[in-house]
């Protein structure tokens, strides 16, 4: 397997007329972009000898791939910098080469799915930040980026964790106070304590728990602050919503 980017003049012209070829989407590969293109569409890198691996592309609910996906994903490119799993021009490349039917099964993309349906999960279509957990490829080595700990037994579980519930990518994973991948953990390392006293571990329980996190960063420096005091504050914090919870 090759990694193989796409340079960003491709980028701008494929987002530029997006209106006119998300009909196209609907094909088994994305070779009728050379002929869009006039030329050729990947650019090659300097990894061209990475074992062949597959993701899980089969079944009725594609979420449910996606623990098992980050695994595979981010246990076969573990290899790339920070910086270069930043580059919207090789996450595009992996998504319109090797990974162009996982996005398609992933993300629900035919011919008749919107542009930002496209742009947003086969590109970069937010912001610099989200469109990490946005893009359909990119998103799986950033969560297990994030979540990864080679020091437990299984060094996949806080990805499990915060795979259990989409909203929960989005309220741990996007928020500032996940640049740290100590605090994430830190946090995970949390909810596991509040699910182990018993207390459900809520969509609404972790948004709340996601929002506390950020006033903390707003009184306390996190990236000074050791995992033991964020797990102990909010640990305290989750047992008091949860009671407050069931007095309404």
């Amino acid at each position: 397997m090759k990694l193989e980017l796409i340079s960003q003049d491709s980028i701008d012209i494929i987002k530029s007329n997006l209106e006119i070829w998300k009909p196209r989407f609907d094909a088994d590969d994305a070779s009728w972009l050379e002929e869009k293109l006039e030329g050729m569409l990947f650019l090659p890198t300097s990894y061209e000898d990475i074992p062949d691996f597959e993701v899980i592309v089969d079944g009725e609910n594609p979420f449910a791939t996606e623990a098992k996906n980050v695994e595979i994903v981010y246990g076969n490119l573990q290899f790339l910098t920070d910086s270069q799993a930043s580059d919207e021009r090789l996450w595009a490349g992996l998504g319109l080469g090797h990974f162009w039917n996982y996005i398609k099964y992933r993300w629900n993309i035919d011919g008749q799915s919107s542009v930002d349906t496209i742009r947003n999960h086969f590109f970069f279509g937010m912001g610099p930040r989200v469109s990490l957990t946005r893009q359909g490829v990119a998103r799986l080595w950033w969560i297990g980026r994030l979540t990864y700990d080679g020091q437990r037994t299984d060094p996949f579980e806080l990805t499990k964790l915060v795979c259990e519930q989409a909203s929960f990518i989005t309220d741990i994973l996007e928020r500032n106070t996940s640049n740290n991948p100590r605090i994430v953990h830190a946090f995970l390392d949390a909810l596991l304590a509040l699910r182990g006293e018993g207390i459900t571990i809520t969509a609404e329980l972790v948004r709340e728990l996601s929002k506390y996190l950020n006033v903390l960063g707003g009184t306390y420096l996190l990236d000074c602050l050791s995992p033991e005091k964020i797990i102990l504050k909010v640990t305290e914090k989750g047992r008091d919503i949860a009671e407050k919870s069931e007095t309404t």
